[in-house]
């Protein structure tokens, strides 16, 4: 075989070699991604990834998650009880639970009393559930206010009556005046501080670690370009390791 022909060989080899590297380079990012994402997915019950979620603000930006604009919130003594989406705070304690339509809340004695989901909650001073009491314990239907008459008694307002229940809520009674003693709850404007950490809160509560992890490992995470990129690195991966056999076959000879 002539000196010529071997010039011509090890040039077509260097050129593979040369390209063999650069795809190297290419795909190594997009690798360390799906490797390290993949490892970490495999042990998602582990790290329970399905029960965490993201505190980041910069990923829950680049989602999108945006917290309610517009709280309501009703003073209780020196707090505030405040519904945003279904979650339900005592200033920044979560109560457990899906509500909506809060219609009142108050602080009655030592207890605070909330009106939402056409129920009855009697809360601790903390926050703590002590009874929640609905429809079939007695709860007028479509209550839409909650109020303290001037004996210190609660009261409720639905579209056309006024009731009070007795001491131990069990029996609800119809009043016959038109409630002009009674004091009604009223929403109020949140502080911004205390706003703004129920919002943050609320959008920390959003979007599973899982679900970030999986997009990553997919591409979507980095938009609708991201799953062809990461199509492209999976060809150069083959590539890769075509290149690389092919390079190594003709070093052997």
């Amino acid at each position: 075989m002539s000196r010529q022909h071997h010039r011509k060989q090890r040039f077509k080899l260097r050129s593979f070699y040369v390209w063999h590297r650069y795809m190297g380079v290419a795909a190594a990012l997009f690798t360390l991604v799906i490797a390290f994402t993949g490892i970490l997915l495999n042990h998602t019950e582990t790290f329970r990834f399905r029960d965490s979620h993201v505190q980041s603000t910069w990923i829950l930006d680049w989602y999108g998650i945006e917290a309610p604009d517009q709280l309501l919130s009703f003073p209780v003594g020196d707090r505030h009880i405040t519904l945003m989406g279904d979650d339900l705070y005592l200033d920044r304690k979560e109560i457990g639970d899906d509500y909506h339509d809060l219609t009142g809340a108050l602080q009655l004695g030592d207890m605070l009393v909330v009106s939402v989901n056409n129920n009855i909650l009697l809360l601790t001073p903390r926050g703590e559930m002590i009874e929640r009491l609905k429809r079939n314990d007695g709860v007028p239907a479509g209550i839409e206010q909650i109020g303290i008459d001037a004996g210190g008694k609660l009261a409720v307002r639905t579209r056309h009556e006024i009731y009070r229940p007795d001491k131990d809520f069990i029996r609800w009674q119809r009043l016959d005046n038109k409630g002009s003693d009674i004091r009604w709850a009223t929403p109020v404007p949140l502080e911004p501080r205390l706003k703004k950490l129920l919002q943050n809160h609320f959008r920390g509560e959003v979007l599973p670690v899982e679900r970030v992890l999986l997009d990553l490992h997919s591409g979507r995470f980095f938009g609708k370009a991201g799953p062809w990129l990461f199509d492209i690195a999976a060809a150069l991966l083959i590539l890769l390791s075509l290149t690389g056999t092919w390079i190594w076959l003709k070093r052997r000879r």
